[in-house]
């Protein structure tokens, strides 16, 4: 339902941002804007949750806010209420730091990967879901449908975690600046941190933010830019799933390499494709390399610090990699104005290898590296 609120109009606010008078430059604003308070509250989310050792009442504020965002964009008259609007969704987002650390409390820290390629695939499953049914409501009954339904959604996830009962958790007597400092300065975190940024780049720039519109101007319906987005989002499912055992065979370092150049293939050769079943083809394989690489991450994230951190750590991952959320959409928007649409697919591919490279920095652990806590 989380996922729900917040993703079944993602393959119509482009469009819809068009729609109401935006220039690409203001599109990618619109897109980024949905990162700014991600990258401010992340942090606070993780630390405050780890102080008071609960998690829920986050996600459930997480989610009544991922209602407020989809009523107001539903609602925005002109783009600069539709940035507002996007804002408020993404301070929801920020709520992915306590929903994520509230799934990984009903696992032992052993399993932390396996909780985090379950959690990866619910999201994962749903952003298909919001995608598909997003363009085929926005068909039938109006773009202004699809926000509606995602408020709909954020409605039914309170009610829904409201019943659920959280794992009692290791409270922290006292948590002074010096644990947190401690967290943030962890070598694999900040490594992982980097690496995310790069991916997410890629990820606002492209898939949620331009394919779209590239999609719109080859033929694609808006049920059919839907088709594309999901179809890419069932492949990263794929890739969340085989996650697990590429690293056991290969390692990390391999698994995020082959997981990038995948992603640059499918990026750079988007401008030369005409045909949306092509495009929907060419995003699937990105998609993959997109899940396998997030999956990768994430659990790095936590397994680089003690269970009692990881809520901070979270926040300390989520936030730096918001950079990548915000950044990826301004600049590609930049960059479309000046010089066209196609020059962004290119950019990316590029930014994607540089992801892959970065992931055999030292603190990354090979094959043969000692598991970590």
């Amino acid at each position: 339902m989380f996922w729900l609120s917040l993703y079944l109009y993602v393959p119509i606010l482009p469009l819809q941002a068009e729609r109401v008078g935006s220039s690409l430059s203001m599109v990618g604003l619109i897109i980024a804007s949905y990162a700014i308070a991600q990258i401010a509250l992340r942090i606070p989310i993780g630390v405050s949750a780890d102080i008071v050792g609960r998690r829920k009442p986050f996600a459930v504020a997480a989610l009544a806010l991922s209602t407020i965002g989809a009523i107001g964009l539903a609602l925005a008259p002109d783009p600069w209420t539709l940035f507002a609007a996007r804002t408020v969704t993404g301070i929801a987002a920020a709520g992915w730091v306590a929903i994520t650390v509230l799934y990984a409390s009903y696992f032992t820290p052993e399993r932390s990967g396996q909780a985090m390629a379950r959690i990866m695939s619910i999201n994962t499953v749903a952003l298909v879901l919001a995608s598909l049914a997003g363009g085929l409501i926005s068909d039938r009954f109006g773009p202004e449908a699809t926000f509606y339904a995602g408020a709909a959604a954020g409605v039914a996830g309170v009610l829904l975690l409201s019943r659920a009962k959280e794992p009692r958790s290791e409270i922290r007597q006292s948590y002074t600046r010096g644990h947190f400092f401690e967290v943030a300065r962890t070598p694999l975190l900040l490594v992982v941190g980097g690496i995310g940024i790069l991916v997410q780049f890629v990820t606002f720039a492209a898939s949620f933010g331009f394919i779209p519109l590239y999609a719109h101007r080859i033929g694609a319906s808006d049920a059919e830019v839907g088709y594309v987005l999901s179809v890419m989002l069932v492949a990263a499912l794929a890739g969340t799933l085989i996650s697990t055992y590429l690293v056991a065979r290969l390692g990390h370092r391999a698994a995020i390499m082959i997981g990038s150049i995948i992603i640059a293939a499918s990026m750079a050769i988007v401008p030369s494709v005409e045909a949306v079943g092509i495009l929907a083809l060419s995003q699937a394989v990105g998609g993959f390399g997109r899940g396998l690489v997030n999956t990768v991450l994430i659990g790095l994230s936590l397994r680089a610090v003690a269970p009692a951190q990881r809520a901070t750590a979270m926040g300390i991952y989520q936030a730096i990699y918001a950079i990548g959320m915000m950044s990826g959409p301004l600049v590609g928007g930049l960059v479309a104005d000046t010089s066209g649409l196609d020059t962004v697919f290119y950019m990316v591919a590029i930014v994607s290898i540089a992801a892959g490279l970065l992931g055999f920095a030292r603190p990354v652990p090979g094959r043969r590296s000692p598991a970590l806590n």
